[in-house]
């Protein structure tokens, strides 16, 4: 079942803050239809009222803590971990001839990845070519997932894997986006894999130890949730390395990145691309790559697109296309100049919208303390109405228990099965 339409949005819960400020941005005439502010300085405080908003309400949980939050986290594990030394490379290939002998069919190893652990870049395959050991990729990223300007050289270390690992590693496997280090429980063999095996939570440091010994593969009988080094993700870290693609799950509970988003005028466009030059200089390369761009104002609007590409020395996003608000092809492109621009690399609060009201209410009673001339008890609305309804919301999301087992017309007879005791004077 899809999210209802109704559902708050990170740009609703903007747009509502703003609003309440008596800031919100209403056309260059001041007839158009509100929307999120277009001045940077009025947004940035929009958008911190929001994220702090989210987090009051996260932090004004009930005792035994949200249900919401509870989620499963599955990691399938790879089998496939072919390892060797580049003969050649650039920007879409990386060649090893002794890989013919490994696959010698054109095609064996499409869809796996390829890893340059020399380089720290990874890919896609999108075609392999085995008389040659020539493996084709569309383009080569960085362990961040960005697009790289590194390709691979004679000599490099590389490792192909048939799932997407940290690093190329059999052992080593991403966690969602929302893991961030708490586990809620134990780690299991998925039901349908069949497999009888143990598997246990370890410490990092034991399976590191282990694997410094001699690195096996078998059935991972350990596993560990650690931080990746140098990087903002979690990782799945197991012992032994998988031999089979079978499946583990264990629960965890969802945690919350701030919202990052900006907005800005259009000084350049295409069919595949907006300029806001007023950025320019001031974020890296990359950096929006994945984010999503909405028209909010001006020619185009309501049109939107994902971030392909970023340059950071002009403030230019490139786009696959301008989609239309239902998400079909055809959207209008913006303006040359004058279109507002939304980049955000968040489209939903993380509560669901079932908890839309308490999400707003929270939003806007932290735009009271930031705005001096909100003054419309919403903080006393949040906690005295909406957050005891949420949480009311949240009890009744727990699995219903069955009621007492009964047979016959329904009622309980307690028999006397004991006998009398006489005890000696």
């Amino acid at each position: 079942m899809s999210e209802p339409t109704s559902a708050y949005s990170i740009r609703d819960l903007i747009l509502r803050v703003a609003k309440a400020a008596s800031i919100a941005y209403y056309g260059s005439d001041g007839q158009g239809k509100a929307t999120i502010p277009v001045d940077d300085h009025d947004f940035e405080r929009c958008l911190d009222v929001v994220n702090d908003g989210i987090k009051m309400f996260m932090a004004s949980a009930p005792q035994t803590g949200w249900r919401w939050r509870n989620r499963i986290a599955e990691v399938t594990f790879g089998t496939v971990e072919t390892t060797g030394t580049v003969d050649s490379g650039d920007a879409t290939t990386l060649v090893d001839d002794a890989l013919s002998s490994t696959y010698d069919e054109d095609d064996d190893i499409n869809g796996y990845y390829v890893y340059d652990l020399t380089k720290e870049i990874y890919a896609l395959i999108t075609d392999y070519t085995a008389a040659t050991g020539t493996v084709t990729v569309a383009e080569w990223l960085d362990y961040e997932d960005n697009p790289s300007s590194l390709t691979p050289a004679a000599n490099d270390s590389y490792s192909i894997t048939d799932v997407k690992t940290v690093d190329g590693d059999l052992a080593r496997y991403w966690l969602p986006d929302d893991f961030q280090g708490e586990v809620a429980g134990d780690i299991t063999y998925a039901k349908d894999t069949g497999v009888g095996h143990f598997i246990g939570w370890a410490h990092d440091s034991e399976i590191r130890s282990q694997r410094e010994v001699s690195v096996i593969d078998s059935y991972p009988v350990q596993a560990v949730v650690r931080p990746s080094p140098a990087r903002r993700r979690w990782e799945l870290f197991v012992n032994p390395a998988p031999n089979e693609a079978n499946t583990v799950i264990f629960p965890y509970r969802a945690g919350f990145d701030r919202i990052e988003a900006i907005v800005g005028v259009s000084t350049a466009s295409g069919d595949t691309s907006v300029t806001i030059g007023g950025i320019a200089n001031e974020y890296p390369d990359d950096y929006f790559n994945g984010w999503y761009a909405y028209v909010v104002s001006g020619t185009g609007i309501n049109s939107y697109a994902k971030v392909t590409d970023y340059t950071g020395s002009t403030g230019a996003f490139t786009v696959a296309d301008w989609l239309a608000i239902n998400g079909a092809a055809g959207g209008t492109n913006p303006a040359s100049s004058g279109s507002y621009i939304y980049v955000t690399d968040n489209y939903k609060h993380p509560a669901g919208p079932q908890f839309d009201e308490a999400i707003l209410s929270a939003c806007l009673a932290k735009a009271e303390l930031e705005f001096e001339d909100i003054q419309m008890g919403y903080t006393e609305k949040f906690y005295k109405i909406d957050l005891p309804q949420a949480h009311q919301t949240d009890a009744r999301s727990a699995p219903r228990k069955l009621g007492q087992m009964l047979s016959g017309s329904g009622r309980v007879v307690h028999e006397r099965i004991w006998n009398d005791v006489t005890l000696d004077s």
